[in-house]
């Protein structure tokens, strides 16, 4: 139990990383509830985790009659996830790389954080829920369902926000994606240190 919880905690903290440190400088947009909370940020101004926090809620008062395991594994990782990207704000802009760069990295970090929660039957917000229960469903690897997803918020993001850089949106999915599926693909994962 206590490794789940640490492993939840790991992929949080990688999560955050890429928002603050990769996503959220350049006004990219991820894919799932984190994208729409970060085109709410842009358009509004309010807060990433908090946004995540109340859009999640309903999807997650919904899943509750699905599997109770996935629901508190899920909303253990959503409140993390929320309250670490605010909590590592101050990260926010302390490097300054090319675009392409830093949404490719901030697409790695981010499908590595999600890549293992959902190995912990945990994720970051609804969408990832979501697609856990397709991909129980419909045998299919759930970082596929998030890529095309998180592919749809992209390009509503890119109408939205209209500026120049948010094309670039499309790498941090793609990077996010492959990342996760690799992940979640994997039988077992050990790591030495």
């Amino acid at each position: 139990m206590y490794k789940k919880l640490i492993a939840i905690g790991i992929g949080s903290v990688f999560v955050s990383i890429g928002i603050n440190v990769f996503i959220l400088p350049l006004q990219l947009v991820t894919g799932g509830i984190t994208g729409i909370s970060l085109i709410i940020n842009y358009l509004l101004g309010y807060k990433v985790g908090v946004m995540i926090f109340c859009l999640n809620l309903p999807i997650y008062l919904l899943a509750l009659g699905f599997n109770r395991s996935y629901f508190l594994n899920a909303i253990y990782g959503m409140v993390l996830s929320a309250v670490m990207i605010d909590l590592l704000f101050p990260l926010h802009g302390i490097f300054h790389l090319p675009i392409i760069l830093s949404a490719c990295l901030g697409g790695v970090f981010n499908g590595i954080g999600t890549g293992i929660m959902l190995r912990q039957h945990a994720s970051q917000g609804g969408v990832d829920l979501f697609s856990l229960i397709l991909a129980r469903w419909l045998s299919l690897n759930p970082g596929i369902i998030i890529l095309v997803i998180d592919a749809s918020i992209i390009i509503s993001g890119i109408l939205l926000l209209q500026n120049d850089t948010a094309i670039y949106s499309l790498f941090i999915v793609v990077c996010s994606g492959i990342v996760t599926s690799l992940i979640t693909s994997f039988k077992r994962i050990i790591v030495y240190v």
